[in-house]
């Protein structure tokens, strides 16, 4: 049994919902999972030294993930690097299926810019919550949604997210658990972009 903590940045809820879905399955496994919304600012979070693992998550927002996240591992640089850690990026990109892993790029930005790799990675797509979003919102989400070849029916919410592949993640986070070397590791099942793909909050 292992101590994890998830530290997420959700726009709309998605990432939020993953989160919750990779600490379910991990607590399946028997860790103690605790769950931090990156919403509440750095010192409403728990340092890494505690734990024996540590997942970051964020959507993608601009081309941008969270800047809530990117200061928390600058904060924490020295201690995710003496545990497992594993990052998820959540983004309308990711829908888009092909040859590559990380989304327009968005992924290997985030480490270069912040100094950081983890031992594992994983690009999910996202979701249009159409019913939560504002009229103004709504309308820009439609059109972007349009350029990338996603549902522009604003009636209803469209879940583009691979659960099952939430849980291979989670499934393997559980395995780096057990294992001491700590070499990076792409999750085969990440998602690649169309040329004609933009990110939306997720």
């Amino acid at each position: 049994m292992s101590r994890v903590l998830i530290v997420y940045a959700s726009a709309h809820g998605q990432t939020r919902a993953i989160a919750d879905a990779i600490a379910d399955r991990l607590r399946q496994r028997d860790h103690v999972v605790e769950l931090g919304d990156a919403a509440a600012g750095m010192w409403g979070l728990p340092p890494p030294d505690d734990y024996d693992a540590v997942v970051l998550g964020s959507r993608v927002q601009l081309g941008r993930h969270a800047p809530a996240i990117a200061e928390y591992v600058r904060l924490h640089r020295s201690a995710l690097f003496d545990v497992a850690t594993a990052f998820f990026s959540v983004s309308m990109s990711a829908a888009q299926r092909g040859k590559g892993t990380d989304p327009n790029g968005y992924i290997r930005r985030f480490f270069e810019d912040n100094a950081w790799h983890p031992m594992r990675w994983v690009a999910f797509a996202g979701a249009l919550r159409y019913r939560r979003y504002g009229r103004v919102l709504r309308l820009v989400m439609k059109l972007i949604a349009r350029a990338g070849g996603h549902s522009t029916d604003t009636s209803r919410d469209h879940d583009y997210t691979d659960w099952a592949a939430v849980s291979d993640f989670a499934d393997a986070i559980d395995g780096d658990l057990t294992v001491t070397p700590r070499v990076p590791v792409v999750d085969a099942a990440a998602a690649a972009p169309s040329p004609r793909s933009r990110s939306l909050p997720c």
